[in-house]
């Protein structure tokens, strides 16, 4: 069953739909997904920060919704991973995306206070079936990375200072 799963997800992945790009208003698009997230997992909180202004950029919103998504359950499922802490108070979850637009880019970044990236082997992360869970399958990341590619940008993997993950999504603001 579960390599049927497994299956089933690696052939929807291969089969991801060409990008098509056309202006989006982000904010709202993060606030959405955000909320769909955070209605499922109340025992989490959920952050955002976002601009003031409405910020538009060219992009497949269906499938940057998909990549935010991938990035908050990843999130979540990492402070479901931590230890317990051997005073036993562990820190409630927490989860915090936040907006940024320069003259050029987007930049949009999901930290959390999980139990944090793996050292060794961390840029194999992106590949297919590649995971440090347990129940993990190893393709939400690799879905990103190819959301990432099809709009020329990138994903950046890095430790939160404190404990955690933090995963930013850069690409250009207008496609050229």
């Amino acid at each position: 069953e579960d390599i049927g799963r497994m299956v089933d997800e690696f052939s929807a992945f291969a089969r991801m739909p060409t990008a098509v790009m056309k202006e989006h208003e982000l904010r709202e698009l993060c606030r959405q997904t955000v909320f769909m997230q955070a209605t499922g997992r109340t025992d989490i909180k959920y952050a955002q920060e976002l601009p003031s202004q409405k910020v538009y950029a060219e992009c497949d919103g269906r499938q940057l919704a998909q990549a935010i998504t991938n990035l908050l359950k990843n999130a979540a499922e990492a402070i479901d991973a931590r230890p317990e802490p051997v005073n036993g108070l562990l820190p409630a979850g927490e989860i915090r995306l936040r907006l940024d637009v320069t003259d050029q880019n987007v930049v949009l970044t999901v930290e959390d206070n999980g139990k944090g990236l793996p050292v060794e082997d961390r840029d194999r992360l992106t590949e297919p079936y590649v995971t440090t869970r347990t129940k993990g399958k190893g393709i939400g990341l690799a879905i990103v990375k190819k959301i990432m590619e099809d709009h020329h940008g990138q994903l950046e993997l890095a430790d939160r200072p404190g404990g955690g993950a933090i995963v930013r999504l850069v690409w250009a603001q207008r496609q050229e």
